[in-house]
């Protein structure tokens, strides 16, 4: 609430732990406490700056809607190996449009968790000392990407080397274990191939400390302002790549480099560490355009009751995958990625607010995806997108599958359902058992602040 209105916050926070708190992909895992957020509520009332306590809500429903998209994400990378059905494979093969999503909420998650409620100010003491931003952000998901790439190694290697020989597997070694695969658009996806995101994104945290102490300070027309132009900026790379290649149309999620005119042109604006930066701030703003709502001389802004609903732009998102999949809209991913963040953000932004208003009742999509089993799944979803790319190899990549079993699993599409019951399971032990796990979380602490300490001047 506003400084000077008399009233108080009184809602359940979000409490962060640095070790725990897996960034990528907006994913905030591991142990959550209900703990407040304090804020400065700068008042002049006869001098001196009043300082109230204000507790940030629990959005579970943001949660819980990560465990969808990732889902969505881990089917699409391997339904060419169950279904040759060319609607199924458009329908479930658009993961270069969805990833944006994880990046709109990477950034709504960081502006929600270091910007204060109700007023102009970033929280500074989160944000300060940048380099121990970054490396505290890093460390919410290295620990549990190192694992999966040293168990996997000789998996990963082994087909590497194969390919390419053992220099420049150890060469891409490198690169993935540097998170540094994504500025090289031709071998982005190497080894654990999603992890490109965590690649990009990590560009993205790196600038993030800079960026949020200046859009926290954006009124509500500067915040509608800077998204337009993100908007713009997002889509300018994306025309030029649509324009050069006559690419307007293009379904890049089932298309091949063979396929493709240009695929080097094509990687370069789907894994580029600047354009996922782009979304990121829009997330950022997005979420700024909600906690401003309670500033002092601000208020919900008057918007339309289908247009505030947050079921309105899911059913878009979802009719706007589906129109293109059946040929109805003909967009290519670059562009569409543009398009589902958009939409993707008014989502965030109608969840966020059927959160706060009234009680917390929420319309029956909020409602739904705040139910408890389904905010658990949210949790095991930085598990599920980490290990889902090495398990699938395992079955269905020719040279160790071959190796392993002495055929590749695309023989058998009924086996599809029981390797995405095997990343569940993996996840959901993986979860327990690593994430949560009180000596990781310890060594994990105890490497940020020595790193933390090496890179602060």
């Amino acid at each position: 609430m506003g400084a000077s209105s008399g009233r108080t916050t009184t809602e359940v926070g979000w409490a962060l732990k640095p070790a725990t708190t897996l960034m990528a992909t907006g994913i905030v895992s591991g142990r959550r406490r209900a703990a407040s957020v304090v804020a400065r509520m700068g008042e002049k009332d006869g001098g001196g700056d009043a300082i109230k306590a204000v507790k940030k809500p629990r959005l579970p429903a943001l949660d819980s809607i990560r465990f969808f998209l990732i889902t969505y994400i881990s089917v699409g990378h391997f339904i060419a190996c169950a279904t040759r059905d060319p609607l199924t494979l458009a329908a479930l093969s658009q993961v270069n449009v969805v990833v944006g999503a994880f990046f709109v909420l990477s950034g709504y998650v960081a502006a929600y968790t270091t910007t204060a409620l109700g007023t102009y100010e970033a929280s500074m003491d989160r944000l300060r000392p940048s380099p121990s931003y970054f490396v505290s952000r890093v460390m919410g998901f290295y620990p549990l990407y190192f694992l999966v790439n040293v168990v996997f190694a000789p998996m990963f290697f082994y087909a590497d080397s194969f390919y390419n020989g053992p220099v420049t597997a150890a060469v891409h070694g490198l690169m993935t274990f540097s998170l540094t695969q994504a500025w090289f658009p031709m071998h982005a996806e190497l080894w654990n191939a999603p992890t490109w995101f965590l690649s990009a994104f990590t560009f993205a945290l790196a600038a993030m400390p800079f960026a949020l102490p200046s859009i926290a300070q954006f009124k509500r027309k500067h915040l509608s302002s800077a998204f337009k132009i993100l908007v713009a900026v997002s889509l300018v790379a994306k025309l030029a790549y649509s324009y050069d290649l006559g690419a307007w149309g293009f379904m890049e999620g089932v298309m091949s480099a063979k396929t493709h005119p240009n695929w080097l042109y094509f990687n370069s604006v789907r894994f580029s560490p600047f354009n996922a930066l782009i979304d990121v701030l829009m997330g950022a703003v997005a979420a700024r355009s909600v906690m401003i709502d309670s500033a002092d001389g601000e208020s919900v802004p008057k918007q339309n009751a289908v247009l505030s609903c947050s079921a309105t732009p899911l059913v878009a998102m979802v009719c706007f995958l589906a129109a293109r999949a059946l040929g109805v809209v003909a967009v290519n991913d670059a562009i569409s990625r543009t398009i589902f963040t958009v939409l993707f953000s008014m989502f965030a932004v109608n969840v966020h607010r059927e959160t706060v208003r009234d009680g917390g009742a929420g319309s029956l999509v909020s409602r739904v995806l705040s139910w408890k089993p389904l905010v658990y799944l949210g949790t095991i979803s930085f598990p599920i997108y980490i290990l889902h790319g090495p398990i699938g190899q395992v079955f269905y990549k020719r040279v160790v599958a071959t190796k392993l079993f002495g055929k590749v699993f695309t023989q058998h599409p009924q086996f599809f359902p029981v390797y995405l019951v095997i990343v569940l399971a993996s996840a959901a032990l993986t979860h327990e058992f690593f994430i949560k796990n009180k000596k990781v979380q310890e060594l994990s602490k105890s490497v940020t602040k020595k790193v933390s300490a090496a890179l602060t001047v």
